[in-house]
């Protein structure tokens, strides 16, 4: 196996885990969506009460999580094709060309 090759090898592995990682992480979204359910269900019946405050803090920090996991996954989803489909320029930018040393 050339070093090219090897490199292509590695790049696409990489690829593959970044992909692993989100899915990973897309198997968290259903507890965060319950979650959030749960607490809007919650605000809507203690709306005026005292624990409202809390409720909506809850409310609030589960949508930001919802985001965050968002916004993970499409990175990790971009580093994976960034990996997968650059792997010889990859090679290219980690294995520049030998320069003869008998030429200078």
């Amino acid at each position: 196996m050339i070093r090219e090759d090897g490199v292509l090898l590695v790049s696409r592995a990489l690829a593959c885990i970044e992909a692993i990682y989100a899915l990973t992480d897309a198997s968290y979204l259903p507890e965060r969506f319950m979650a959030l359910h749960h607490y809007t269900q919650e605000a809507i019946v203690t709306a005026n009460t005292a624990t409202f405050d809390v409720v909506s803090y809850y409310v609030s920090l589960e949508r930001v999580e919802i985001a965050f996991f968002f916004g993970r996954i499409a990175f990790l989803l971009a580093i994976a094709l960034l990996f997968w489909n650059r792997g010889p320029r990859i090679a290219r930018f980690l294995l520049p060309e030998r320069k003869d040393s008998s030429a200078a």
